[in-house]
């Protein structure tokens, strides 16, 4: 199957895409028996929007055909049974994961990204996203968009075996997907306290936090791992999430506000985001586009211009509420604190 302009990408991730199949009866698991998107819905029991992702996805693998109704193809049904049989564990699960390997071998932009992790060794999922509007002329411009496709194309290679993902990175060896936890900024203090403290007492589950925060589960991941790789939160379990011992003291209600803030600037200058807040020019002024560059270097990518925006901004954010950078004043811009 070539991908053409205007074709195919996947939406979900791997994880997602198979806990679906699992969901589907039998009977649709089918070269014959055709289904609609609505009748799909129904069955697994998601909206209208996640079974339309679903498909899509499974397009995009070659598993299914149809245009406003679909039936697996040869290749998506022998891959769907597999991923349904549970019972046969790990099994049935390397067999899947041949059926998809030979999907690879045959789906064009699967192919190139394969041959870019060769010969770059990593990619972000970010690039990955980036390249596919550059390679196959998508208009996606919102950071997301780049990054929810990004993370189903190296979600698939990591499963087929081609590579390694773990928190936006594509790596072609393990080691370096688990030293490089960094993910970008990806929200506001003011946002992680919220993440927080709907967290306390005992912890809560994705789908709790997303509709109590009215935030995409997908997009709400991404929130948790910043928070994550400030030590705030663990994950102890699929979809579930709690606070850790730091998570708790912060949001303590013994802390005055001020003891919150220098508690969130030990995390910070603690953890991986360190790179970029110890590397801020002193004595200069300081605005959004000069952490953007910061940020830029300290990642070794080059973002377009709203993207890199957004992730400066939300680590500007961060730096002003740790105190580390203050208002200049009578112009607009901040400075490195004295202290």
């Amino acid at each position: 199957m070539k991908v053409v302009k205007g074709g195919y990408f996947p939406y979900l991730r791997l994880g997602k895409m198979n806990e679906l199949l699992r969901a589907i009866p039998l009977q649709l698991v089918s070269q014959v028996n055709e289904f609609s998107a609505q009748k799909l819905a129904e069955t697994v029991k998601v909206g209208p929007t996640t079974a339309s992702n679903f498909i899509a996805t499974l397009k995009s693998l070659g598993f299914v055909k149809g245009s406003r109704r679909f039936r697996f193809t040869a290749e998506g049904d022998s891959y769907a049974i597999f991923i349904k049989n549970q019972a046969a564990g790990a099994a049935a699960e390397e067999e899947a994961k041949k059926v998809l390997r030979q999907q690879v071998e045959k789906i064009e932009y699967l192919q190139a990204f394969k041959k870019m992790l060769d010969e770059k060794r990593r990619l972000t999922i970010f690039e990955i996203g980036e390249q596919i509007v550059l390679r196959y002329e998508k208009k996606w411009k919102s950071p997301l968009t780049l990054k929810t496709y990004g993370a189903g194309v190296a979600s698939v290679l990591d499963f087929a075996g081609f590579g390694f993902y773990r928190r936006g990175l594509l790596s072609l060896v393990k080691k370096e997907v688990e030293s490089r936890a960094m993910p970008v900024p990806y929200l506001s203090a003011e946002k992680m306290f919220k993440i927080l403290n709907l967290l306390s007492p005992s912890g809560a589950d994705i789908l709790f936090l997303s509709q109590n925060l009215k935030t995409q589960e997908r997009r709400l991941s991404q929130e948790l791992a910043c928070c994550r790789t400030l030590g705030f939160v663990k994950h102890p379990s699929r979809n579930f999430y709690a606070l850790t011992r730091e998570g708790k003291a912060i949001i303590s209600r013994f802390k005055s506000e001020g003891e919150r803030r220098a508690e969130f600037r030990r995390r910070l200058l603690a953890s991986p985001y360190k790179r970029g807040a110890t590397q801020l020019p002193r004595g200069e002024k300081i605005t959004v586009e000069t952490v953007g560059n910061l940020l830029e270097t300290v990642y070794q990518k080059r973002w377009s211009d709203l993207t890199k925006k957004t992730y400066a901004k939300k680590f500007l954010n961060w730096l002003k509420f740790a105190g580390i950078v203050t208002k200049l004043e009578g112009e607009k811009g901040y400075k490195v604190s004295r202290t």
